[in-house]
């Protein structure tokens, strides 16, 4: 069981080993290995797009458990890396892709389960066997899923992807939405694909979820936003000024707005006081959890303390089904 109050990281990834040989052998799936500097470590790039330094930490997890030793933290829910989502490609590849990783991922945590938690990837270009994939893992002790914003033109919230949503909600699994580097030419300068575009996917995805209805008809699925929301949070007084205005943003909803925002979970990796405050006096401290985003170049390391981790994931005992 997790202890209550104990120090916790729910924002953070690793890729194992079997999953790096998968890539360097799977032709069907653009991944190079190349050392930039001499005082860094290869960068991978996936797709030729999703760039970055395959620091020791990602891929040594002595390494990486040693980093959380070392800072206390008690307990981290482990993600795959989003750059292999893989959500353009054909959907038989995204299934093997989350086959080979979720595998990896069970079977590198299983002996340290008190201490770190996998959440699985999921083959959401083919949504049915997403939901398959979700239910398999919730079987095997994982507490969720890592999902990007959508696929596509079509985000995480719209009606495809209501399988997924039936699992997460019968099994109460988090749900944790990531996002991809934002891809609008526009923003293809001076790092404003992650430093704008990240916050900004969260942003798009969180916002159809709250205003879609999809909240009031999966209650039992506990979505985690990336990134303290976006930009969500800030902006949420625009949105509930349009549901007072226009009949068509309040028309699917039970609730305000801002009830929708308090009912999800957000990491705290913001590097702002003012920004970690503005998020708790929307959405309330209870629904702010310890995050780092590590080992990545933009990680909140160590991750600033935030609400007991177990109101996201109970008492760290598996799961069963919902009754």
């Amino acid at each position: 069981m997790t202890e209550p109050n104990r120090a916790a990281d729910v924002h953070t990834h690793f890729l194992p080993a079997e999953v790096l040989a998968f890539l360097q052998r799977e032709p069907r799936i653009q991944a190079t290995l190349e050392r930039r500097a001499p005082d860094k470590e290869p960068f991978l790039t996936v797709e030729g797009r999703w760039s970055f330094e395959l620091k020791r930490t990602f891929v040594d997890f002595e390494a990486f458990a040693g980093a959380y030793r070392r800072a206390g933290i008690g307990l981290a829910l482990v993600s795959p890396l989003p750059q292999l989502f893989v959500y353009h490609l054909p959907a038989e590849i995204g299934a093997q892709v989350a086959e080979v990783y979720n595998d990896a991922l069970r079977d590198l945590l299983a002996p340290h389960r008190e201490r770190f938690r996998p959440l699985a990837t999921l083959p959401l270009a083919d949504p049915v066997a997403a939901a398959r994939e979700l239910e398999r893992r919730m079987d095997e002790g994982f507490v969720g899923a890592i999902v990007g914003p959508g696929v596509g033109e079509a985000l995480i919230g719209d009606e495809a992807f209501w399988p997924v949503w039936e699992v997460a909600d019968a099994r109460r699994a988090v749900l944790f939405l990531h996002p991809l580097l934002h891809a609008d030419p526009r923003a293809a300068r001076l790092m404003l694909p992650n430093l704008v575009g990240v916050p900004w996917e969260t942003t798009l995805a969180a916002s159809h979820l709250v205003l879609s209805g999809l909240l009031d008809r999966y209650p039992g699925a506990r979505v985690l936003l990336a990134h303290g929301g976006g930009f969500l949070p800030y902006q949420i007084g625009r949105i509930e000024q349009g549901y007072d205005v226009w009949p068509q943003v309040r028309g699917r909803l039970q609730d305000r707005p801002t009830a929708y925002l308090r009912r999800m979970f957000y990491d705290n990796v913001l590097w702002s006081d003012a920004a970690l405050q503005c998020l708790i006096d929307v959405v309330g401290a209870g629904r702010v959890l310890a995050g780092s985003d590590f080992p990545f170049d933009l990680s909140a390391w160590p991750p600033r303390p935030g609400a007991d981790v177990s109101v996201l994931v109970g008492n760290g005992e598996r799961k069963g089904r919902s009754s």
